[in-house]
């Protein structure tokens, strides 16, 4: 059962997302109505605002930061892939990293509410923006790759924007570069449909807001009634170990008649990305070569960025992750955001073939004596074996011919 640190009817920190992306609001907004209830409610202006937040990844940062020059009271929370890089662009400020953990966000709020009421300073600094670049001759527009369907900001929230690690093993990996399955959904969704398959009955995660139920037959299928909008700020969303729990049961419940199916493929997939955003499942190795089975079914699951072709490659050769990206000249990220959905989508083929060995030349007989010095040079023939030419013209030096013959009786008989 999830602790909250503020007990019913101490006041809420009015929060107001005033710079962030559209998953992380859904992200929030679901995290208020199941999670926060008793910590955190969502300001509708900024004005009703205690603190706010901002996503330093975002473009059009500098309106956001002119609308705060003027509240010194009102706290402030950033958040970005990489805090350091903003450090000196805000300084004094807290900036958090992505992803934002939800069950130490609500004391982190009301701390910065909380120091913001209580300073009584001059307004922080105006954003000053650096002059703009000259302008740069006008280049041709090239057409953008195959997979590349994903506008900049959603394309920074689901693949987000690590930089790419060396392309040989031998130097440690960043911590950032792997997620923990079992902190988010997907690791509940992927240990059901196992459960499911191996004993041939329906089961259900059970602890959250809506149905989510496998079934293993006749077909692998997982039904729910959160829709796409839903489902996709849950799958980003670290979950507290105690929120899901996994329930067998002998047929899944009925419901209000609005779920939705979805193969279990397209679902692990899906879900998957989410929690991903352009990481690897810890324990995975980047340097060892795979495969996939099969082509994703494009139609229905998450396309990232170059994904189709990194299928069409993936598909036919064995390679890494950081092998496909090399190869394709793309960055590592999205790389990884395949691998890890096809991961749990049950696609990726570890088991490398062995590479066949040629048969070893056959000895060449050698018919010699035992006398190890003929035997090292088989083609020396023995001395006391004439060969066997020489026996056959012998023979018929000795042996003279029918003609010889008929003529030597004519000449006896005269």
């Amino acid at each position: 059962m999830i602790r909250h640190s503020n007990p019913p009817g101490q006041p809420l920190t009015a929060l107001y997302l005033l710079h962030v992306g559209s998953m992380d609001a859904r992200l929030i907004g679901l995290s208020t109505e199941r999670h926060w209830k008793h910590q955190v409610k969502l300001a509708s202006a900024l004005n009703e605002a205690e603190v706010v937040l901002v996503d330093c990844d975002r473009p059009g940062i500098e309106a956001a930061v002119e609308q705060l020059a003027s509240r010194p009271r009102t706290g402030v929370v950033y958040y970005a892939f990489h805090p350091k890089d903003h450090a000196q662009r805000f300084p004094n400020r807290l900036i958090l990293g992505k992803p934002l953990n939800l069950e130490a966000l609500p004391a982190i709020l009301a701390k910065a509410a909380a120091d913001a009421a209580h300073v009584i300073a001059a307004p922080p600094p105006r954003f000053v923006a650096p002059p703009p670049p000259p302008p740069a001759a006008p280049e041709e527009k090239t057409p953008a790759s195959l997979g590349h369907g994903l506008q900049t900001e959603d394309e920074r929230d689901l693949c987000g924007a690590m930089d790419d690690i060396p392309a040989t093993p031998g130097q440690p990996l960043p911590d950032r570069l792997f997620f923990n399955p079992d902190e988010y959904i997907i690791g509940h969704i992927h240990r059901a449909v196992e459960q499911a398959a191996n004993t041939g009955r329906p089961h259900l995660v059970a602890g959250l807001p809506r149905l989510i139920g496998v079934r293993a037959t006749p077909v692998p299928a997982c039904i729910t009634d959160f829709r796409d909008n839903q489902l996709r700020p849950l799958s980003m969303t670290q979950l507290p170990l105690t929120t899901a729990r996994i329930v067998s049961a002998s047929t899944l419940p009925q419901t209000s008649g609005n779920e939705i199916v979805h193969s279990s493929e397209d679902l692990l997939w899906n879900v998957a990305a989410g929690a991903a955003r352009g990481r690897l499942p810890a324990g995975t190795d980047p340097y060892r070569p795979v495969r996939l089975r099969a082509w994703p079914n494009f139609t229905k699951v998450f396309m990232s960025p170059h994904a189709m072709r990194i299928a069409a490659f993936w598909t036919r050769s064995w390679a890494s992750p950081i092998e496909v990206a090399t190869r394709l000249g793309i960055a590592q990220r999205y790389v990884f955001s395949v691998y890890s959905s096809a991961r749990f989508a049950g696609l990726i083929d570890f088991n490398l073939p062995r590479r066949p060995v040629p048969p070893a030349r056959p000895a060449r007989p050698i018919s010699a004596p035992d006398d190890p010095t003929l035997q090292a040079l088989p083609n020396v023939p023995a001395a006391s074996k004439p060969e066997p030419a020489a026996e056959e013209v012998k023979q018929t030096q000795q042996r003279p011919s029918i003609l010889s013959r008929i003529l030597r009786k004519l000449l006896n008989a005269v």
